[in-house]
């Protein structure tokens, strides 16, 4: 049977001609159907190439006309990774935004941030060429000019970025309704007129990017830092940083010096602003730790205006990726993520001395548990001052660092955000009703212990090849995975007696009047606590080695718990 071919081949849309000129003109609400004439790649300029994401310029077609400076919002870079956006698509512009970043001599950028592909596959429609530079130039397209900015006189937060359940750090639209009236007058920091800001070009964090010149943006500060001062070649001088959420992401703002003390006092943590006329450059992964590939720097230009509290709830207070307290042990020492738990236990404050700057530092540690591990967390500085976490309260952190001393660890950098019971996150309820109910009994898997070798990907030896690869013996701990059988346990010193205390884990002594003393924490209890220390010996096809065995696993291998064996052993 003969079909035509015009029975096969798919017919082509119909292109929305002279649309690439429409948007240049200012009529950015047309839902145009435009053609991907080509795409290019565009590297992001960051320190840390394995974070760093790309970027695509498109040049579109409307069947006439070319336009070669469109830049593809990254939420959209799946579409081209999955070959679904590619050279000759078919796309619909469902939202687009002009950047005008020099209007005399044509620079001008159409910002694509959102689009449907209405056919993947297709041949290029018509013979388009580029648009004329007179038509871009003429195109009649408005700037608004966003004046520099002053300061306003407004009381000073709290500068703790531990936000706590009810805290004033994060104000309630309550605090906000009651407030706006009387500081209607410094509702404006740092406009000269009503018209600094341009309100009606709103644009999300996640477009952000150097190319652009004229944005406003409207965040929440999740998290602020406090005031640091610093020494190099060209003096002393002053910095803050704080982070800016909204919708679509969150990207890092600094102020240095003269900028530093104008806006520290005016942004309070959980507030809601407008901010325009900063500058934008490549994330600098040794300080920034926020997925953006670009951050923010504010000067004498830029603009920051209060928003009203309604007007903002859509805003998230701030943004977690959690990872399980688990998974921590895949992750390389020295990066940074961000995780809950329960505060299982807290220790008193310490105070060490910097061997490089002989200062004194005070620190506090605790015991972060969720269903499947634990793990130490320590706080430095004002963080450990202000902790309290004698009531067991759920924790989130968020960019906090993965150290290795002892295992896995985690510690809080200044610019660590240290949420507690956070109300905006299902988990909270999920960890709370699992303490209470089993949570708090239970013995867990201690990551700061080394006990996370199961979490690891290990590979497995034989007995003779562990021994003669010299495993072990580094000053770092190496983990393989072994298949044999136990032949031998030392019942001698099967368990012991240990300090109750959670975090101490050291034998102590019998006083035989009742009490039990500690050494290493310098005191006497009327309790103890049973814990494991099998001495075993095993053996596979290759020969046999002498291993301890802890807590976890060794209840694993005797089949009870310490607590347990150690009352059949007194009775």
């Amino acid at each position: 049977m003969f079909i035509p071919d015009c029975f096969i081949k798919m017919t082509n849309p119909r292109l929305t001609t002279g649309a690439l000129l429409r948007y240049l003109r200012g009529n950015t609400s047309e839902k145009a159907i435009l053609q991907v004439a080509g795409i290019k790649t565009i590297d992001s300029k960051t320190d840390d190439s394995s974070t760093a994401m790309k970027r695509y310029r498109l040049m579109l077609s409307d069947g006439n006309s070319t336009f070669s400076s469109c830049m593809l919002g990254t939420q959209m870079n799946k579409l081209i990774e999955t070959n679904s956006l590619k050279e000759n698509s078919i796309v619909r512009i469902d939202r687009v935004m002009v950047n005008i970043i020099d209007k005399q001599n044509g620079r001008v950028m159409l910002m694509i941030h959102e689009l449907e592909v209405v056919q993947s596959d297709c041949e290029l429609i018509g013979q388009p060429a580029a648009l004329p530079l007179t038509d871009i130039i003429n195109n009649g397209s408005s700037i608004n000019r966003m004046e520099a900015t002053e300061n306003s006189p407004v009381a000073a937060p709290a500068t703790t970025n531990v936000i706590r359940p009810g805290s004033k750090a994060i104000p309630t639209l309550d605090d906000r309704n009651n407030t706006k009236n009387s500081n209607n007058d410094n509702n404006r920091f740092a406009s000269k007129s009503s018209n600094a800001l341009d309100k009606e070009r709103i644009v999300e964090i996640d477009t952000l990017n150097p190319y652009m010149n004229k944005w406003t943006i409207k965040a929440r500060v999740s998290n602020k830092g406090q005031i640091r001062n610093y020494q190099n070649a060209r003096g002393p001088g002053k910095l803050f940083s704080c982070d800016l959420v909204d919708q679509s992401g969150e990207i890092r703002a600094t102020a240095f010096n003269a900028d530093c003390d104008k806006f520290y006092p005016l942004l309070e943590v959980g507030g809601i602003y407008y901010i325009a006329r900063a500058s934008l450059k490549p994330a600098n992964r040794q300080f920034n730790t926020l997925k953006s590939d670009y951050e923010m720097t504010w000067n004498h230009d830029t603009c920051i205006e209060a928003c009203n509290a309604d007007d903002g709830q859509n805003i998230p207070q701030v943004q977690f990726n959690f990872i399980p307290i688990c998974e921590i042990a895949n992750r390389p020492v020295n990066n940074t993520c961000d995780t809950i738990g329960v505060v299982k236990s807290t220790s008193d404050i310490q105070t060490i001395v910097s061997r490089a700057s002989q200062k004194e530092f005070n620190k506090r540690e605790l015991l972060l548990v969720d269903e499947k591990a634990s793990i130490a967390v320590t706080l430095w500085g004002q963080q450990a001052e202000e902790f309290n976490g004698s009531s067991n309260p759920v924790l989130a952190l968020k960019g906090v660092k993965i150290g290795d001393f002892g295992g896995r660890s985690l510690s809080c950098f200044n610019s660590t955000l240290i949420c507690i019971e956070p109300s905006d996150t299902p988990r909270t309820a999920e960890l709370r009703a699992w303490y209470d109910a089993e949570g708090k009994s239970m013995d867990l898997p201690d990551l700061s212990k080394g006990s996370d070798g199961g979490n690891r990907q290990a590979s497995f030896k034989t007995l003779s090849q562990a021994i003669n690869d010299g495993t072990g013996t580094s000053d770092k701990p190496d983990y393989i995975n072994v298949k044999g059988i136990c032949t031998l346990i030392k019942k001698e010193s099967v368990v012991y007696m240990m300090c109750p205390e959670e975090r101490c884990g050291k034998k102590v002594i019998d006083e035989n009047n009742g009490t039990y003393r500690c050494e290493k924490c310098n005191k006497s209890y009327t309790n103890f606590k049973w814990a494991y220390m099998v001495s075993a010996e095993i053996t596979d096809n290759t020969g046999s080695q002498w291993i301890n065995v802890f807590h976890h696993e060794a209840e694993t291998l005797l089949g009870i718990t310490a607590e347990e064996f150690g009352n059949h052993k007194l009775n």
